[in-house]
């Protein structure tokens, strides 16, 4: 008896989110980062001319970037409450569309923007969903995402000399990394989804570190925790994974609530006087594509630091955009993408808390 209860206490261990302390340490490393990038750019730009093409920015324009990213924070989450839908939990459409929405907020403040999917997992198994069909649709939906986000990537190559002008030699391996890791990124969780082999080579590998005696500590406490996330991961994507319609449906909206969030720097750059026409929309989607590609492979949340040099090195090939006008763009892209979004995010994670709270009070009572 006492070891089913130990066992019940280690598996709810487990599924804990990241503690306050470490969420409020994390929001202190995003901070610290920008302070540097804030440096950084005031060192190597006018600056002064930066915030005063900011200050006279065409409100209507910049209204219609931020209405693109409440567009793709609304349509995000919907792929993940398809694939929950195909999978019948019974979970409601509320509370989906909130977890779907929190992802962001933890994706900002960690590093590689890993933290998203494990508090998605851990919210849906509070609401009642066991942990290997939680753990199943919250990688299946990476899965589409990573289908969707490269089939943008991909299709930016053919725009390559527009968009690779700024990069020489000795930048030039910054672009074919960040595609590369893209791609791999793809191909290594379709691979973890369907096949035990590379679970098992994983599996053996990790034992192998862990003969290190520096490492063996670490690795004796995460590899029965991996383990159990592959078996998770494995047995519930099989099932998930059949319900063909819904998946294709998933990378569909995946790809729709992208478009939105690529089309940022279009409105941002009309809102900074830059000559656009509306054929040129699509040019700035995979530009943005590009732009985000590029740069994955920076650990810092958010890509921060990378990203911001990446939007530069492309942006300002473009006819009419100097470097002043590329700056104060991406700052302003910057701000709404990543501040503002993890801002709205984190409103629907305390929403989906506070309803979660209330419904086990009045459930108590």
């Amino acid at each position: 008896m006492n070891e089913e209860k130990e066992e019940l206490k280690e598996n709810k261990n487990n599924n804990k989110p990241m503690s306050k302390k470490k969420v409020i340490g994390l929001i202190l490393l995003v901070l610290l980062i920008t302070a540097i990038v804030v440096v950084i750019l005031i060192n190597v730009s006018d600056f002064n001319k930066t915030m005063e093409l900011i200050s006279h920015i065409d409100s209507n324009y910049l209204w219609i970037a931020i209405a693109m990213l409440i567009l793709y924070l609304i349509t995000w989450p919907l792929s993940l409450m398809l694939i929950g839908r195909s999978n019948k939990i019974k979970v409601k459409k509320k509370d989906s569309f909130l977890i779907g929405a929190s992802e962001h907020f933890f994706n900002a403040i960690t590093p590689f923007s890993s933290g998203g999917q494990p508090i998605q997992i851990y919210l849906y198994t509070q609401s009642g969903v066991d942990a290997s069909t939680a753990t199943g649709m919250v990688l299946t939906n990476f899965i589409a995402f990573m289908i969707a986000t490269n089939a943008y990537a991909i299709s930016s190559l053919f725009f390559f000399g527009d968009f690779s002008k700024n990069f020489d030699g000795r930048t030039l391996w910054i672009i074919i990394l960040g595609f590369f890791m893209n791609l791999f990124t793809l191909f290594f969780i379709i691979m973890l989804a369907v096949s035990k082999k590379v679970k098992n080579i994983l599996v053996k590998l990790l034992t192998l570190l862990g003969k290190i005696k520096f490492l063996k500590k670490l690795i004796d406490k995460a590899l029965p925790k991996f383990i159990e996330y592959c078996d998770n991961y494995q047995l519930a994507s099989k099932e998930i994974l059949s319900h063909k319609f819904a998946f294709v449906m998933s990378i569909l909206l995946r790809g729709i609530s992208l478009s939105f969030y690529y089309s940022i720097p279009y409105f941002a750059l009309k809102a900074l006087g830059v000559d656009l026409n509306i054929s040129d929309l699509i040019f700035i989607i995979l530009a943005s594509s590009f732009a985000i590609t590029t740069m994955v492979w920076v650990p810092t949340p958010g890509g921060m630091g990378g990203i911001e040099f990446a939007f530069m090195m492309i942006f300002t090939s473009f006819a009419g955009v100097t470097d002043d006008i590329a700056n104060a763009g991406m700052i302003v892209w910057r701000f709404l993408t990543y501040y503002l979004l993890m801002v709205l995010s984190f409103i629907t994670y305390i929403t989906y808390e506070i309803i979660v709270k209330r419904r086990k009070k009045n459930n108590m009572e």
